[in-house]
């Protein structure tokens, strides 16, 4: 006899698919999806909030490669979740939130049931990139199917089930059904236009790339295309380890002059998986970038493609793929011209930088150099904004953070607790400041839970000092902007975690260098006004 319901067998299909976790916040009105998680490999992580859920998964997802799956309850566990899953929607990262839904005899009988929202589906449609609902159980392994389709072709981005209650214990039968990875939707990609790609070779004699994150997939094929073509590399915030240290990479930002400079130089620029967004390409809202005369745009998004310009020669294919085909059209170019730029370029920012970016850049520097391969992430603050604008790190770090596209605040630290879930091995480094940190202090019980060997790097500075600067550079006077931290030394023995206080880059070295290992959370604060370079 068949017991499966649509709960577990909901469990079954989304092990069946790879997946290794669950997030999310257990309530009455989702019990029944958490019937068959126990006897599954699935492990189930529990955060403080379901925001912090949704920033959980969208690290994981970033590790992995796999999409970070959340469990959340109809009404307030939606609308928790909906800022997490708009910075996952801004920077294209893979997320299936499943959420309860009051079930549809209710509302009709207008009884005002417990999380009642007016349209669930649709307030979650404006974010995610489909709301799907099961409204029966034969529809479980189409909506399923659907959705992993949805959420893993073409651009990626958070996608939405709801499940009405009376519908998640009814009897489930799959016979005659097909598994889940027998219906998902192959990607389609353009032919590549060769000749025309000849052509603008043929005419090119100072051609620059840019990379984001998007370019990913081409990670072990860039830099030949790099070398082939002798072209500067630019790379936007998500891309700066796919080049590394490779010398003709320019790890800065398309908003920086002399960045700007190289590109309006140019005689062919090639963009490889980026959206060129404002807070890459225009941060200080300038409107001064350069206007490209040949462009060559590979993306494998249609609709971001059909946004652009009309004179541009928009390829829609996966990066990796053109990298490769691209390769084969080039005929290598012996030059210290490129590296040369890219040498002055580099030197003439770090020269530019205020001292304060200076000194932050130094820190990364300083991580970059002492944990080589460890995962970065950083929330929206000061130390993350100069690192967007100038990093140098290994092909083996990986830096992302919530400082563009959505801007949220509080991200890190739930999101890098992700991160070390998706690779347990990997160093895994939280750079958050003070303000950020007290939207999500309650995380660090989740990371003591899992033990999650982060280590949480708060800058202290008492104060949103962005945004103080930047209402003084508008002649406001500043308001809200110095909210009062923490004893961070208490709160993080009050949850049994190690904390560490750091007065200089010496100490901090040491200490990166004596924790890189460590299999529980570690807090270490740096204080601005004490901390010496």
């Amino acid at each position: 006899m068949n017991n499966e319901t649509v709960g577990t067998a909901l469990t079954n299909q989304l092990e069946q698919n790879g997946i290794e976790f669950v997030f999310g916040i257990p309530g009455v009105h989702t019990v029944e999806l958490y019937r068959g998680l126990a006897k599954s490999k699935i492990r189930h992580i529990t955060p403080r909030h379901e925001q912090a859920a949704g920033f959980m998964a969208d690290g994981y997802a970033r590790i992995s490669g796999k999409p970070g799956v959340c469990f959340v309850i109809s009404g307030p566990g939606l609308t928790n979740i909906l800022t997490a899953m708009a910075q996952a929607r801004s920077d294209s990262v893979p997320m299936l939130v499943i959420s309860g839904v009051n079930n549809p005899s209710d509302i009709e009988r207008k009884k005002a049931p417990l999380h009642s929202l007016p349209n669930q589906s649709a307030l979650a449609q404006q974010i995610a990139l489909e709301s799907f609902t099961i409204n029966a159980p034969e529809d479980l392994i189409p909506v399923i199917n659907n959705s992993f389709s949805t959420m893993c072709r073409g651009r990626r981005g958070p996608v939405h089930i709801q499940i009405p209650v009376e519908i998640m214990p009814k009897p489930f039968s799959p016979q005659g059904i097909l598994k889940t990875n027998e219906t998902i939707i192959e990607d389609t990609f353009d032919p590549l236009p060769r000749e025309k790609i000849q052509t603008y070779l043929r005419a090119a004699s100072k051609p620059v790339i840019i990379i984001g994150g998007g370019a990913r997939t081409a990670k072990g094929v860039i830099s030949d295309v790099a070398e082939a073509l002798n072209a500067p590399v630019i790379s936007t915030t998500n891309a700066r380890d796919i080049l590394g240290n490779h010398d003709l990479h320019i790890p800065a930002s398309p908003s920086l002059q002399n960045v700007r400079k190289i590109i309006a130089e140019s005689d062919l620029v090639i963009a490889i998986g980026t959206e060129m967004g404002s807070t890459d390409f225009d941060f200080f809202e300038d409107n001064l970038f350069p206007e490209i005369e040949r462009l060559i745009r590979v993306d494998i998004d249609a609709a971001q493609l059909a946004e652009g310009k009309k004179n541009t020669l928009n390829i829609k294919h996966d990066s990796g793929l053109f990298c490769t085909e691209f390769l084969k059209l080039l005929s290598p170019k012996i030059s210290d011209t490129s590296r040369n730029l890219v040498q002055r370029t580099k030197s003439f920012i770090k020269k530019k930088l205020s001292n304060d970016y200076a000194n932050f850049i130094s820190i990364i520097d300083c991580i970059s150099r002492i944990v080589p391969d460890a995962t970065i992430v950083g929330d929206s603050t000061q130390i993350s904004y100069a690192g967007n604008f100038y990093c140098q790190i290994t092909k083996d770090n990986r830096w992302f953070n919530s400082a563009t596209g959505f801007g949220t605040l509080g991200y890190a630290p739930a999101a890098a607790i992700g991160a070390k879930l998706a690779k347990p091995n990997q160093p895994v480094i939280c750079i958050v400041g003070d303000g950020g940190v007290q939207f999500c202090l309650s995380e660090l019980g989740t990371a003591v839970d899992e033990n999650a060997g982060v280590i949480f790097l708060i800058w202290n500075n008492r104060e949103y000092k962005e945004i103080r600067t930047y209402m003084q550079e508008k002649n406001i006077q500043p308001i809200g902007t110095n909210p009062t931290p923490p004893n961070f030394e208490l709160l993080s023995k009050s949850y049994g975690v190690k904390y560490l206080k750091v007065d200089d880059q010496k100490a901090l070295a040491s200490t990166l260098k004596k924790n890189r290992s460590i299999r529980h959370p570690l807090v270490i604060e740096i204080f601005e006004d004490h901390y010496k370079y």
